[in-house]
């Protein structure tokens, strides 16, 4: 049998059914619906944030962290860099699982977890 004018063997590159490289509805979703109410949380937080600073220059002999404009500023940025990198990470974890011909929801499993991780690593140089 022929392929196109390439004589017999296994076909070419191109050739052959398409593979899906698609994400299922339901994985995009739920990773929106994630995003949606992690930025939630953040929103949350950084309003909190603007009142974090009452007790600064009150006179006490030490002053939290967060009294420090850079640590004040990281500590304003850092949910929202840990929700773009849970994001990022369950999105291209998840194509690529899917073009594996794998189950995406590990890569949201992973996500969650680094979104989770930078949460905790915020709230203890904020309450340190």
């Amino acid at each position: 049998m022929s392929w196109g004018g390439y004589g017999g063997g296994p076909p070419p590159a191109g050739y052959g059914p398409l593979r899906t490289t698609l994400l299922s509805a339901g994985f995009v979703v739920t990773l929106g619906l994630l995003a949606v109410a992690g930025g939630a949380v953040d929103a949350l937080f950084s309003f909190g944030m603007l009142f974090a600073t009452d007790s600064c220059g009150t006179g006490s002999s030490s002053d939290p962290v967060v009294c420090h404009v850079t640590v004040w500023a990281i500590l304003l940025a850092l949910p929202w860099i840990g929700l773009l990198a849970a994001v990022l990470i369950a999105l291209l974890g998840g194509l690529w699982a899917t073009r594996r011909q794998r189950s995406p929801w590990p890569a949201l499993a992973a996500g969650a977890t680094v979104y989770l991780a930078v949460g905790a690593i915020t709230c203890l140089v904020l309450f340190h």
